[in-house]
């Protein structure tokens, strides 16, 4: 009983500080306090997915900054003003006083209305929101994947059969500051985590539908957070040897493995990673003696000798010996 009595002496404190004077009507020749239920939508995304101690520091747990803008796709422009369900009026004046707010509400004390018009801003440009219709319609429109299921309700947002809870590599509670390839994108909103030019969807070798179970090289790095997906030295990205912008569709010696997921591309018997220098001098082999524009870990006859690396068996380095025998 006094742990109850507690929990509603902090609320009533919490909001008795937020609240305005009944003397000092916010509403007052500014517009027009409406029952939001999009503003409830916000608030409680924001109270389950947010700590209350959490503003802007991304490093342990997500902030409200992140939140608003990865889940809904805008931030609020402050001071906002908020309605609760027992008609007390609130001014949010920054990140901190409206995640005190979301986190004094209960099952009975809740937002429930916002003062029209109000500002947000976006990746793009500020917009006002003067109808409640403009506030539903940005939120449903944030839609990463675009499968109709807006961000703050889908579980994940970029369709890459990945949860977007699963997505938190560094494991801190906040999946907003988890981007592997360091493109801006957060893991849980990219479609290739990796930056390898792989679909990280595609990168689901087994196809059981989770893509962070297949590890082809086996160096404890999944496929779809691993730059070098068959550890040959030779990066993914830059396995595309036919240059048609899809690495996943190159199969050099036609094996049936795709050279991204093959350590030796062109089927000579050398690892690729060896391939591009045989002779260990330090300079590309095929930039010396042989210049058919192969790389010699895509080639098979690395020096042009017109005999397959393989099949070389003098005492020289035969794979860069055009004068084997």
């Amino acid at each position: 009983m006094k742990t109850l009595k507690n929990i509603l002496a902090i609320t009533v404190l919490v909001f008795g500080l937020l609240s305005c004077n009944q003397n000092d009507d916010p509403t007052d020749n500014q517009g027009q306090l409406e029952v939001s239920e999009t503003i409830k939508t916000v608030a409680q995304n924001l109270k389950n997915t947010t700590s209350p101690t959490i503003i802007r520091d991304n490093t342990s747990g997500a902030s409200v900054d992140s939140r608003l803008q990865f889940d809904f796709c805008f931030n609020f422009i402050y001071p906002i003003t908020l309605g609760l369900s027992n008609d007390t009026i609130i001014i949010i004046n920054n990140d901190a006083e409206l995640a005190t707010a979301v986190h004094g509400t209960t099952d009975t004390l809740y937002i429930n209305s916002i003062l029209f018009p109000f500002d947000v801003v976006t990746d793009i440009q500020t917009l006002t929101i003067a109808t409640e219709s403009e506030f539903a319609s940005i939120i449903a429109n944030c839609d990463a994947d675009q499968d109709g299921n807006p961000n703050h309700s889908d579980t994940d947002d970029d369709n890459d059969g990945i949860a977007d809870t699963d997505e938190d590599v560094d494991q801190d509670g906040n999946e907003t500051n988890d981007d592997i390839d360091g493109d801006g994108i957060p893991n849980y909103q990219d479609d290739d985590d990796d930056g390898d030019g792989v679909a990280t969807a595609d990168e689901d070798i087994d196809n059981d539908g989770d893509p962070t179970n297949d590890d082809t090289d086996g160096d404890g790095i999944p496929n779809c957070q691993d730059t070098d997906d068959d550890n040959d030295g030779v990066d993914t990205a830059d396995e595309d040897y036919d240059h048609n912008g899809d690495v996943a569709d190159g199969d050099s010696d036609n094996d049936g493995t795709p050279d991204y997921l093959d350590d030796d591309s062109d089927n000579d018997g050398i690892h690729d990673g060896d391939d591009t220098d045989a002779n260990g001098n330090g300079t590309d082999d095929d930039q010396e003696g042989n210049d058919d524009d192969d790389d010699d870990y895509n080639d098979d006859d690395d020096d042009n000798d017109d005999d397959n690396d393989d099949d070389n068996d003098d005492d020289n380095d035969d794979d860069n010996d055009d004068d084997n025998g």
